[in-house]
């Protein structure tokens, strides 16, 4: 008999002890999305690949799992929850309200190469505004990704940009070819990872002086968001695209200012540029303080361009998408996350097979009254099944033997402590009740 092969690279299997949390912690998101407004959208894994072709730039096209079905047509599984919402307003513009704002969860994938927080098959939960150019909704989308963060108890940091202000400084460079303009976009990307004299000496090699001393000044503007935006306004007072990108973001930091976000969480970096092609005004992206290591967990922006773009009618868009998988990892690391093999509150015991009516009888009643309860299968040693309680965490075992059936009593067993306590059966929910609040 061969051996069993593991799964792809890339690619894994979650246990419940990852996926118990994990839900958990998609449902503190989701919570908060919906307490702004947003509403769910459900879209294929698979696009035809005429759709997603040509939206992610060169690499994205590298990176896409692509293939011809049976029908010998061109797919391609989903790169990102982006387009296909580009592509779901497209189709169903009459049917969608204006602005239309969703959430969306669900997996992308990308043939690169994994790494610490990275993998082939990884989750999204992304939320989105399209059809409103307001700073509002660039405000909005900020603060539901904060709010998102907080929520799962996490002390997050949201830099953010304009590409606006990035085309000014393209265009001053004198730099007219797009993949040139990618370029050095990439090369100001990096400031964080290689540090702002490497990042130079890129643009300096590759786009000459002029615009290695332009990147110089913008990369050395210092200070408080505000302060930085002002000196950036005076570098280049006579730029319209500068300008624009400049407004936005005042306003935006005026509007969160006013809602109680703080420098200490949403912040302006001139160094922030996004790779994605379709941006065309605010960006962002999102570490968690005590894991930076792990990188960006949550980014996004505006894209005004893309449903035009699919041919659909010409409305502006903006939104956030959370990484979950490299979210998981770092609130995992954090301690932000409680483990968890199974949601089972209470294993009802099996002594004897002529009783399992009543234990069934008795968990029904248990799970009606909101408390997750499993039965035993077979009668077994009493070791046996407290060691399986014990195993998976299970806080409370109820034990009913023939004596407890006669008085019409039921034992309940702390795991925890290793107490008991002997209660009526008609009482044993409200009993498990108070216990499960008084542990939470």
């Amino acid at each position: 008999m061969s051996t069993p092969q593991g799964s792809l690279s890339g690619f894994r299997d979650m246990l419940a002890e990852q996926m118990i949390p994990r839900q958990a912690m998609l449902e503190k998101i989701r919570a908060v999305y919906e307490s702004y407004g947003f509403v769910p959208l459900k879209t294929p894994a698979l696009e035809r690949f005429s759709i997603l072709s040509g939206k992610y730039g060169e690499e994205g096209d590298k990176l896409m799992y692509k293939f011809e079905d049976q029908g010998g047509r061109e797919v391609a599984l989903r790169y990102d929850h982006t387009v296909p919402l580009a592509r779901v307003v497209t189709q169903h513009r009459d049917k969608l309200p204006m602005p239309y704002k969703r959430y969306t969860v669900g997996e992308v994938w990308r043939g690169e190469r994994p790494q610490a927080g990275r993998y082939r098959e990884f989750t999204q939960f992304d939320a989105d505004i399209v059809g409103s150019q307001s700073s509002m909704a660039d405000a909005e989308i900020i603060a539901v990704t904060s709010d998102s963060m907080a929520a799962l108890g996490a002390d997050s940091l949201i830099r953010v940009n304009n590409r606006r202000i990035l085309d000014a400084l393209v265009e001053a460079a004198g730099i007219t070819s797009p993949k040139d303009a990618h370029l050095f976009m990439a090369a100001i990307d990096k400031v964080e990872k290689i540090g702002a004299q490497k990042a130079l000496e890129e643009i300096s090699t590759e786009h000459g002086q002029k615009a290695v001393a332009l990147a110089a000044d913008y990369l050395g503007v210092q200070g408080e968001s505000m302060n930085k935006l002002h000196a950036l306004a005076r570098l280049m007072s006579e730029s319209e695209a500068m300008n624009e990108g400049i407004e936005n973001l005042k306003t935006v930091f005026e509007l969160l200012g006013a809602a109680g976000y703080s420098e200490n969480q949403v912040v302006f970096d001139q160094a922030i540029a996004r790779g994605l092609d379709y941006y065309t005004g605010i960006i962002f992206e999102t570490s968690l303080k005590g894991a930076e290591g792990l990188g960006s967990v949550c980014s996004g922006g505006r894209y005004d361009n893309l449903v035009k773009d699919l041919g659909g009618p010409d409305l502006p868009a903006v939104g956030t998408s959370i990484g979950v998988d490299r979210l998981f990892d770092g609130l995992q690391l954090l301690g932000h996350l409680k483990p968890a093999r199974t949601n089972t509150q209470v294993l009802v015991a099996n002594f004897d097979s002529n009783s399992v009516p009543e234990y069934v009888q008795i968990a029904t009643k248990l799970r009606r009254a909101g408390i997750p309860s499993e039965v035993y299968y077979e009668p077994a040693k009493l070791g046996k099944q407290v060691g399986l309680a014990d195993k998976l965490g299970i806080p409370y075992v109820v034990l009913i033997g023939s004596d407890e059936l006669d008085k019409g009593v039921a034992t309940i067993r702390s795991m925890d402590s290793g107490q008991q306590v002997e209660v009526p059966v008609p009482e044993l929910a409200e009993n498990l009740q108070q216990m499960l609040a008084a542990a939470s």
